[in-house]
């Protein structure tokens, strides 16, 4: 009797309870994920002998090696997580959003004294999300316009009462100074609330609110606080009028449509509030070439409404359990402290508004039922997904799909000409320097320090002509003492060089043993440099060079392509060829590769001005063991320096928080050297 291979000992195993699964290739990557109510028979169901599956099912499952499951506690669990592992993994046989990660956000943070920022990174912390939006300058445009008309402070700086003075801000009218006592706590909490209806599309209320403001301050003789509410009122109603009203009833709807086309598709959403269109946005999907119309809504509801509700209600320890990194388990811990009463009201608030009472969608998806739960347990009212079929519902609903047939045609002719435009690159410059045929994987690196200070180097990925910015790295050199590129050039590239080594000398698997190969494979992915580059570009002409070359002659590793790309004449040298070679000033081949070696440039200053910075605010108390983050701010807020820490009393500095007589000697002696 043969021995069961790993996969039918999975599925033998498989738990009755709901959950998340995720299908494992050979290669260690996750092909699919999907949520069941029973794992065990939505699992082993894909397996069966006698499925019908579509085509694209069947492929996936011929590459099946593995499964790997999460237990939840009900469906609506496993909707939140399922939507949470698509966008951090991106398998590609589930619909996702197109470079859903870079989507940014408008944020009104939960600090006591809340601010307005743009951001990319959606968290259950207490702050309210607006968004996503497509359009980062349109974003950016709108957070001037609310910091114009509504006077939050854009600084970080704790409001503890111990600043003596406003800043530049207040004296321009953007702020007003709370952080020296000129606004109280309950008038900043009315101008936050301000802020949220506005971008609620609330506007009746907000001006109502703003009108009896106005009119309290001026019969309290106040003229200049009117003056500034009056000018408030007007922006409002300059937005107000900008927007078009296209429901006669003051409805909450959010409207769906797609466009299908060349194996895409794009979903355009229209966000009605109060009858009023509030903003329209439209999102690629990938991945969505042979799913039915109802799997592509349903994937888009659950990822759209996750990202907007900032994973409201997903248990963090799902992704520590994911990650099983430090990082994620502490990031598990603080979405799990308690959080102030204020911020939380407001957090709550703000997931509430940012989900309709109803959802207008074209096909209705099979499990509608358990996303209109999930939705109604945070609005915390009856959430509807419908399909109009006839009148003034049906008709909005064909002016949304007219606009996402237009996006898309607009996507698919940039992404053709930036194609072209890529393919063409890459022909001339193989042609240029005699590679057997386009690089497919081009590495960049380049030097950065100040006198030999601090210094850097970078390593920036294209792929087909793109960035890959996943795959970027900083490396902090360590063995090289002074000013000299050459040797820091050459210790980067041993760095990275040698796991292509270990690679190589790295024995071959069993053929037969599919679930080895595929732990093999995973051990190889966790290597941070496992990809073999078919391009090395270096920053620097001749002497870099030369540096890299040997090198390559040390690791054995002329097998890959290298080549200098000097600045001064932007010319192309490769090793043991004195002649440079020069591309076309107007070559796309040469456009490319400067494009290349600025980015490598701008990524490595990035990194070595950060890094500048922590070492010029470093202090001695950095360098003294059981003092921390923490009881170092503490130590500074009590004394102000590091000379009155060290004129201090033992006694004193262990009166403060978080300090203990034993590390208040050490604390003594360390700075009293």
């Amino acid at each position: 009797m043969t021995e069961p291979s790993r996969l039918e000992r999975t599925l033998s195993q498989l738990s009755d309870q709901p959950g998340v699964y995720m299908m494992l290739g050979e290669d260690g990557r996750i092909l699919y994920i999907g949520k069941a109510v029973s794992l065990r028979n939505r699992v082993r169901s894909y397996f069966q002998d006698s499925a019908a599956h579509p085509y694209r099912t069947l492929r996936m499952v011929q590459r099946v090696v593995d499964v790997r499951t999460i237990v939840v506690t009900n469906e609506i669990e496993a909707l939140i997580l399922e939507a949470n592992l698509i966008k951090r993994h991106q398998p590609p046989f589930n619909v996702r959003l197109r470079d859903d990660k870079r989507f940014p956000y408008l944020k009104v943070t939960s600090e006591r004294f809340p601010r307005v920022v743009f951001t990319r990174v959606v968290k259950d912390d207490g702050g309210r999300y607006f968004g996503p939006y497509t359009n980062a300058a349109g974003l950016r445009e709108l957070i001037d316009l609310i910091r114009i008309v509504f006077p939050l402070r854009t600084c970080r700086e704790p409001i503890d009462g111990k600043r003596k003075r406003p800043c530049l801000q207040y004296h321009i009218k953007r702020c007003l100074a709370p952080c020296v006592g000129y606004q109280s706590e309950d008038d900043y909490d009315k101008l936050v609330d301000e802020v949220n209806l506005f971008l609620e599309g609330h506007y009746d209320p907000l001006i109502e609110r703003l009108q009896g403001e106005m009119s309290a301050a001026a019969e309290h003789y106040n003229f200049e606080a009117a003056a500034r509410l009056r000018d408030r009122i007007i922006a409002v109603r300059r937005t107000i009028e900008a927007q078009k009203v296209v429901w006669r009833s003051r409805i909450d709807v959010d409207l769906m449509a797609f466009a299908r086309a060349q194996g895409q598709a794009c979903v355009q959403v229209f966000m009605v509030r109060d009858g009023k269109l509030l903003g329209q946005e439209y999102f690629i999907l990938e991945g969505a070439g042979e799913q039915s119309d109802a799997e592509l809504f349903s994937q888009f509801l659950k990822q759209f409404y996750t990202a907007r509700t900032g994973n409201y209600g997903m248990n963090g320890a799902f992704e520590a359990e994911i990650d099983a990194s430090p990082l994620a388990l502490r990031a598990a811990r603080d979405q799990q402290a308690p959080v102030a009463v204020k911020a939380r009201a407001r957090r709550r608030a703000g997931f509430e508004s940012a989900i309709p009472k109803e959802i207008q969608v074209e096909a209705m998806p099979e499990d509608a039922s358990v996303i209109e739960a999930w939705l109604t347990e945070i609005k915390a009212q009856r959430v509807r997904i419908v399909v109009p079929q006839r009148g003034e519902r049906r008709e909005y609903l064909a002016l949304v799909k007219k606009n996402a047939e237009q996006n898309l045609r607009a996507f698919l002719v940039h992404q053709e000409a930036t194609e072209h435009a890529s393919a063409s690159a890459l022909t001339e410059l193989a042609s240029g320097l005699d590679l057997p045929e386009p690089p497919h994987r081009i590495e960049c690196y380049d030097i950065s320090n100040i006198q030999g200070t601090n210094s850097v180097a970078s390593m920036v990925v294209f792929i087909e002509g793109r960035p890959k910015k996943s795959d970027y790295r900083h490396f902090n050199i360590q063995a090289v003492e002074g000013p000299n590129d050459f040797a820091s050039m050459q210790e980067t590239l041993r760095r990275r060089l040698r796991y292509l080594r270990q690679d190589a000398d790295r024995p071959p698997v069993a053929d037969g043993d599919a679930a080895t190969r595929a732990i093999e494979a995973q051990a190889r992915k966790r290597e941070r440099f496992h990809e073999k580059p078919d391009l090395l570009l270096i920053d620097g002409g001749k002497g870099q060079l030369n540096a890299v070359a040997e090198v390559m002659r040390e690791l054995d590793m002329w097998g890959i392509p290298v080549a200098g790309l000097a600045k001064e004449n932007e010319w192309l040298y490769l090793p043991g060829n004195s002649e440079p070679i020069v591309l076309p000033p107007n070559s796309a081949g040469l456009h490319l590769v400067m494009r290349i070696r600025d980015e490598a440039h701008r990524f490595a200053i990035a990194h070595h001005r950060s890094k500048r910075g922590k070492a010029m605010t470093k202090s001695v108390l950095d360098t003294l063991a059981g003092v921390g983050p923490v009881r170092k701010k503490r130590l500074l807020a009590a004394f102000g320096s590091v000379r009155a820490i060290r004129n201090a009393s033992v006694d004193e500095i262990a009166a403060v928080k978080g300090m203990t007589p034993a590390l208040a000697s050490q604390v003594k002696e360390a700075l009293s050297r």
